[in-house]
């Protein structure tokens, strides 16, 4: 065996001799090595001279690939080519520190609730020098609830301890706090819900929670469960969208058997709700609910389905004392709205057409109407019966909006307006409802929330002042829809907390139609002073032969082109003249005619 020897280079080194007894005619026997080193990988990196029995090595060895290379040195005789002797050499390979250790990742991602107590073990770091694998894990040394960042970035280095120099690397941990389940989910409100017996798999009513951990994450996202329901008639899940709970019949309810159901619901988190030492128990949110059941109008059912009746024998044919002297007859007294019709023989009640239950002659979803059973003979009876028809109510109204117009200020900031829809069915055809802006109206206009009896329209700064018209699309729970228009004016506002821009509108609207009745007066009297033409005019005057009075010469002016033609038998003059002016006396003297009115 050949001694340990430390060396790097250079090459080609002298590892030792070899010590071989050979013959003393040494032509006669030849020494030959087989191994690693030679024709085996690592090839060509061992020599040997077969004089001296020195042994070199040509070249570094990967002791993380080659620990140990293995010779063997046989001696045959050269006639016979038999073995003579053999000798194993080995030489083994002594690491050097040349790998520093290497982590699995360069970077780590990981996410841990905000209530991870102090010692938790986070993540186990994983690092190897070629061979050697090493495991460490990364703990918590602060109660992460006490933490202010959302993320902390940290650098993990591993050093060995190799000589003469030891070697290291490093990786990047990136801790992401996961905001955890600090706040329960709280019901917003309770009330009372209807549903109509003998239905499966129909909408009940939404259940809303409020949650002030971060939303979208596990601690925000709520999970229901109903209590109280032994036959298990109802369902629940939850909308992905608005974390609201949604409550189903799933099993038909019986009026008869059960009028009234009343259950629990509660609400928790997807993940635990976290609990300070200080708190003490855990706190639970639940919501006590009662459904109505309304009675339906179902099948009769007989009490007799056979009946037997008897009649003496021998009996004459066509005889009946006891039914021909009277018999009944059916006749409508009240209808309002005229919407029915009775059978007269039978008493059977039609609609002649369809009952509205928004209509003024409903009230509080009842129809009533009266009917009269007259029973003819010498005194005719009358029996009166009130006749009530519950309307239960379907979704044939469409959401609209309060108003159709509204006023938004001009601002730098962004900006909003109140937007109110209505409905006129009930419950669960109405809100709350959904809201949503049609077009492109991306980075100008947004609704927030989109969800409620009421939302906000918010204007971006983008927005110019003027009028706008948009489109808005208005859902109430069960998906009934309408498009609505909604005009808005953006102006400058002198009240920013009570915008008005029709004061603007109007103030700028007198200006403009006082400066149109200046321009049109000013264009009038120039086009009299250019069209008006001056003349003399002779007046002839018939003079009765027994005048004794004075005459007096006059001229008078002509007047123009406005005045109105005459006619004969008109009493007064034209319209716009008064009795005595050029136009009214021109007619009455000149022409002999009087004037009228056009």
């Amino acid at each position: 065996m050949l001694d340990y020897v430390y060396y790097s280079g250079p090459f080609p080194f002298f590892l030792g001799k070899v010590s071989i007894n050979i013959n003393v005619d040494e032509t006669e026997n030849v020494i030959q090595i087989h191994g690693q080193g030679i024709e085996e990988e690592p090839r060509n990196l061992i020599e040997f001279n077969k004089s001296t029995g020195d042994v070199y090595i040509l070249g570094p060895v990967d002791c993380e690939k080659y620990d140990t290379l293995k010779l063997t040195f046989v001696e045959h005789d050269k006639k016979t080519h038999n073995k003579v002797s053999q000798l194993s050499v080995h030489i083994y390979i002594v690491d050097v520190n040349d790998n520093p250790p290497l982590f699995e990742h360069q970077k780590y991602n990981i996410t841990i609730e905000e209530s991870t107590l102090q010692g938790k073990s986070l993540i186990l770091n994983k690092y190897h020098d070629e061979i050697n694998f090493i495991s460490q894990s990364l703990k918590v040394k602060q109660n992460t609830s006490s933490l202010k960042a959302e993320k902390y970035v940290l650098i993990v280095m591993a050093t060995d301890d190799g000589k003469p120099k030891p070697l290291s690397s490093s990786c990047t941990v990136i801790i992401n706090i996961e905001d955890g389940n600090n706040h329960l989910p709280e019901f917003i409100k309770q009330n009372v819900k209807k549903v109509k017996e003998g239905q499966e798999n129909v909408f009940v009513s939404r259940l809303q929670v409020a949650d002030n951990d971060t939303r979208e994450t596990r601690a925000w996202k709520a999970k229901y469960k109903i209590h109280g329901d032994k036959n298990n008639n109802f369902r629940i899940t939850t909308d992905p969208e608005t974390n609201e709970g949604l409550l189903y019949v799933e099993k038909h309810l019986d009026f008869e058997e059960d009028p009234v159901k009343n259950i629990t619901i509660t609400a928790e988190n997807e993940i635990p709700y976290y609990i300070r030492h200080e708190d003490g128990t855990e706190k639970t949110s639940s919501y006590k609910m009662t459904v109505n059941v309304e009675d339906v109008s179902e099948p009769p059912v007989f009490d007799r389905p056979q009946k037997q009746i008897s009649v003496p024998e021998n009996v004459e044919a066509g005889v009946n004392k006891k039914t021909s002297t009277f018999c009944f007859r059916y006749i409508k007294g009240e209808d309002p709205a005229d919407c029915l019709t009775v059978d007269p023989e039978t008493g059977d009640i039609k609609t002649s057409k369809s009952l509205d239950r928004e209509s003024p002659f409903v009230k509080n979803g009842v129809y009533v109407a009266t009917l009269y059973a007259v029973k003819d003979g010498e005194r005719p009876l009358t029996g009166t019966a009130t006749l009530s028809i519950q309307i239960n109510d379907v979704n044939d109204n469409a959401p609209s909006l309060a108003v159709s117009s509204i006023d938004m200020c001009q601002s730098d900031e962004t900006s909003q307006a109140n937007i109110t829809a209505l409905d006129l069915d009930e419950e669960p055809y109405v809100g709350p409802f959904r809201f949503k802006l049609l077009e492109d109206v991306e980075d100008r206009w947004r609704v927030e929330p989109k969800q409620g009896y009421s939302v906000y329209l918010v204007k971006e700064n983008k927005v110019y002042s003027g009028h706008h018209e948009l489109l808005i699309e208005v859902s109430d729970l069960q998906g009934k829809t309408a498009v609505h228009k909604l005009s808005v004016t953006v102006c400058d506002c002198l009240n920013v907390t009570q915008p008005n821009c029709r004061n603007l509108k109007a103030s700028r609207s007198t200006l403009e139609g006082a400066s149109l009745r200046i321009l049109f007066l000013c264009l009038l009297i120039v086009t009299l002073l250019v069209s008006c033409k001056y003349k003399k005019l002779q007046i002839p005057i018939t003079i009765p032969a027994d005048n004794s009075g004075h005459l007096i010469i006059s001229n008078t002016e002509e007047p123009g082109d406005d005045c109105r033609p005459c006619h004969v038998g008109m009493s007064s003059c034209a319209a716009g003249h008064l009795m005595g002016d050029a136009c009214c006396f021109q007619c009455h003297r000149v022409k002999g005619h009087r004037c009228f009115i056009y």
